[in-house]
């Protein structure tokens, strides 16, 4: 343990906390020691993967493909195989079933979950303080201990009951206790338990807008968020009150978390699927525009020796008209002319100098400029 948590820059504490919250057995002490001295060892199976695992587990850092791109590396790479569930959901179903059995809500409850004793211990401190206020407001006084409410909560201990058989911890949040979920291996599946969404006014808080004792209940699995769409949604009605569907409510929660696992890999194949697709058309509109871009350099390159060459071929001319020039001074001038002779061999010797100076191919710019061309 210690030496594979190394590998993570983690704790053996830490890495075997990890390996038990994924319901990875670890070897029990002593059990690589038993080993070397040839004893005999028992190697506990990996079990099945539960409802709502995921199938990969995150040892140390975060896990990127749920908050952030693919690495090139995923995407260049070959996609891997599509998902696939070979575990029937109805055949989950009935295992669920069978591991929750009958949901019954008790009259009398004694022991509580924690996130509902809190909410009673609040609502103690609050008959509390209005002991001591001269003016209380609807914002100060108890806000569960209306039939409603206590109706409501029962529910709640009921399913907590239930689905602690399959590892399903109930979460409440929120001052009104209506933020309520259940956390159903590695997925959070939400439950709205209050009265139908048309019987509530615009501002639905508890504080203002009691439930009333005999208020039709609702209770949607996996809401959609603001709206009374669910995935699944059961109410009181004539087959009778939601306390008699628990049965089968419980079990449901579970197949949502199972269904939110399948759906979330599905939609990550698909976005690693179209983020293949999006990566590999901008490398090849890349390569393309690279493709351009090197032709149009090529392009600008030809020109420009073109444009050189006409300039050389220019110059050179201009340097062959000067000594051209240069050859006519010198015979159109006698040797008596009154131009001395020093005088005029010096302006020779200068007007020749600046044709080879402007001659391209007495200075070679031709081989200059298919060195930097090379380049």
């Amino acid at each position: 343990m210690t030496a594979v948590a190394g590998r993570y820059g983690i704790s053996d504490v830490a890495f075997k906390k990890k390996c038990a919250k994924a319901g990875i057995p670890t070897p029990d002490r002593g059990y690589w020691a038993k080993k070397e001295a040839g004893k005999p060892t028992t190697r506990t199976p990996l079990p099945k993967r539960m409802p709502g695992q995921d199938d990969d587990v995150v040892v140390a850092g975060e896990d990127r493909y749920g908050y952030s791109r693919f690495e090139e590396s995923d995407l260049l790479g070959p996609l891997p195989s599509p998902p696939e569930f070979p575990e029937p959901i109805e055949t989950i179903r009935e295992e669920i079933q069978k591991a929750i059995g009958k949901v019954a809500v008790q009259r009398e409850v004694r022991i509580w979950p924690n996130p509902i004793r809190r909410r009673f211990e609040e609502d103690e401190k609050r008959r509390e303080k209005i002991k001591t206020l001269t003016y209380v407001s609807s914002w100060d006084k108890p806000m569960f201990e209306s039939l409603f409410e206590l109706r409501r909560f029962r529910v709640l201990n009921a399913l907590s009951v239930a689905l602690s058989k399959v590892s399903g911890p109930l979460q409440i949040s929120g001052k009104e206790a209506r933020n309520v979920c259940f956390a159903i291996a590695d997925q959070r599946v939400a439950i709205d338990l209050d009265i139908p969404w048309k019987s509530r006014t615009q501002n639905d808080s508890v504080i203002w807008s009691p439930r009333p004792p005999d208020s039709k209940m609702v209770l949607a699995v996996d809401p959609r968020w603001n709206t009374e769409e669910a995935r699944y949604r059961w109410e009181d009605d004539a087959d009778g009150k939601i306390e008699t569907k628990l049965t089968e409510i419980a079990p449901e929660i579970v197949i949502a978390a199972e269904l939110r696992y399948r759906e979330g890999v599905l939609h990550t194949y698909k976005w690693r699927v179209e983020g293949k697709a999006q990566f590999e058309e901008e490398l090849r509109k890349k390569q393309l525009e690279a493709e351009r871009a090197e032709r149009e350099r090529q392009r600008k390159l030809e020109q420009a020796r073109v444009d050189r060459l006409l300039r050389d071929a220019d110059a050179f001319r201009q340097a062959q008209a000067i000594r051209e020039y240069v050859q006519e001074i010198r015979r159109a001038t006698p040797d008596g002319d009154a131009v001395s002779k020093s005088g005029l061999e010096s302006w020779a010797q200068w007007a020749l100098a600046q044709a080879d100076r402007i001659d391209p191919a007495k200075q070679k710019a031709f081989l200059k400029s298919m060195d930097h061309e090379a380049k």
